[in-house]
Protein backbone atom coordinates (compact mmCIF):
# COMPACT_ATOMS: atom_id res chain seq x y z
CA UNK A 1 0.00 0.00 0.00
CA UNK A 2 0.84 3.45 -0.95
CA UNK A 3 1.51 6.30 1.57
CA UNK A 4 4.22 7.40 3.69
CA UNK A 5 7.51 5.16 3.15
CA UNK A 6 10.70 5.11 2.71
CA UNK A 7 11.98 6.34 -0.52
CA UNK A 8 15.22 4.90 -2.51
CA UNK A 9 18.01 7.48 -2.73
CA UNK A 10 17.56 7.97 -6.43
CA UNK A 11 14.24 9.66 -5.67
CA UNK A 12 14.75 11.42 -2.58
CA UNK A 13 18.00 13.37 -4.21
CA UNK A 14 14.72 14.90 -6.15
CA UNK A 15 12.90 16.11 -3.59
CA UNK A 16 15.89 18.66 -2.64
CA UNK A 17 13.50 21.18 -0.83
CA UNK A 18 11.56 19.63 1.07
CA UNK A 19 11.11 16.91 3.75
CA UNK A 20 11.47 13.00 1.95
CA UNK A 21 10.07 11.34 5.22
CA UNK A 22 6.58 13.43 5.30
CA UNK A 23 5.96 12.74 1.48
CA UNK A 24 2.83 10.77 1.37
CA UNK A 25 2.79 8.86 -2.21
CA UNK A 26 -0.77 9.45 -2.42
CA UNK A 27 -1.27 12.89 -1.47
CA UNK A 28 1.91 14.15 -2.87
CA UNK A 29 1.73 11.37 -6.31
CA UNK A 30 1.64 14.67 -8.68
CA UNK A 31 4.66 16.21 -6.63
CA UNK A 32 6.88 12.63 -6.67
CA UNK A 33 5.34 11.85 -10.52
CA UNK A 34 6.35 15.61 -12.02
CA UNK A 35 9.91 15.16 -10.35
CA UNK A 36 10.42 12.07 -11.34
CA UNK A 37 9.20 12.04 -14.94
CA UNK A 38 11.31 15.54 -15.71
CA UNK A 39 14.43 15.08 -13.44
CA UNK A 40 14.84 11.57 -12.76
CA UNK A 41 17.80 8.89 -13.39
CA UNK A 42 16.98 5.58 -15.35
CA UNK A 43 17.25 4.32 -11.63
CA UNK A 44 14.53 6.53 -10.36
CA UNK A 45 12.14 6.23 -13.58
CA UNK A 46 12.20 2.09 -12.82
CA UNK A 47 10.73 3.28 -9.09
CA UNK A 48 8.18 5.41 -11.07
CA UNK A 49 7.23 2.68 -12.46
CA UNK A 50 6.94 0.18 -9.66
CA UNK A 51 5.22 2.21 -7.45
CA UNK A 52 2.35 4.13 -9.52
CA UNK A 53 0.27 1.96 -12.14
CA UNK A 54 0.29 3.24 -15.69
CA UNK A 55 -3.14 4.43 -15.75
CA UNK A 56 -2.28 7.24 -13.23
CA UNK A 57 0.58 7.69 -14.19
CA UNK A 58 -1.01 8.67 -17.72
CA UNK A 59 -3.22 10.62 -15.74
CA UNK A 60 -0.88 12.87 -14.80
CA UNK A 61 0.77 13.36 -18.79
CA UNK A 62 -3.19 14.36 -19.50
CA UNK A 63 -3.46 16.75 -16.72
CA UNK A 64 -0.32 18.65 -15.96
CA UNK A 65 1.89 16.64 -18.53
CA UNK A 66 3.00 20.39 -20.18
CA UNK A 67 4.96 20.48 -17.11
CA UNK A 68 7.38 18.16 -18.45
CA UNK A 69 9.80 18.80 -21.52
CA UNK A 70 8.35 18.35 -24.62
CA UNK A 71 11.26 14.99 -24.57
CA UNK A 72 10.38 14.27 -21.58
CA UNK A 73 6.45 14.16 -22.10
CA UNK A 74 7.14 12.23 -25.40
CA UNK A 75 9.07 9.53 -23.72
CA UNK A 76 6.80 9.12 -20.66
CA UNK A 77 3.42 8.82 -23.18
CA UNK A 78 4.79 6.14 -24.89
CA UNK A 79 5.38 4.25 -21.68
CA UNK A 80 2.07 5.26 -20.43
CA UNK A 81 1.09 4.12 -23.91
CA UNK A 82 -0.97 7.29 -24.56
CA UNK A 83 -0.96 8.43 -28.68
CA UNK A 84 2.20 10.90 -29.84
CA UNK A 85 1.51 14.57 -29.62
CA UNK A 86 0.82 16.53 -32.38
CA UNK A 87 3.41 19.28 -32.84
CA UNK A 88 2.66 22.60 -33.64
CA UNK A 89 3.64 24.15 -36.54
CA UNK A 90 7.05 25.44 -36.38
CA UNK A 91 8.24 22.34 -35.12
CA UNK A 92 7.57 22.71 -31.69
CA UNK A 93 9.80 25.38 -31.27
CA UNK A 94 9.15 27.02 -27.45
CA UNK A 95 7.62 30.61 -27.59
CA UNK A 96 10.54 32.34 -26.81
CA UNK A 97 12.65 30.97 -29.39
CA UNK A 98 11.58 33.35 -31.56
Amino acid sequence: MLGIMSLPPEVTRLLWDVDPSAIDLVAHADFVIERVMGRGSLAAMRWLRQTYDRDLLAGFLLRKGDRLSPRDRAYWRLVCGLPEERQAPGGGRPPWAG
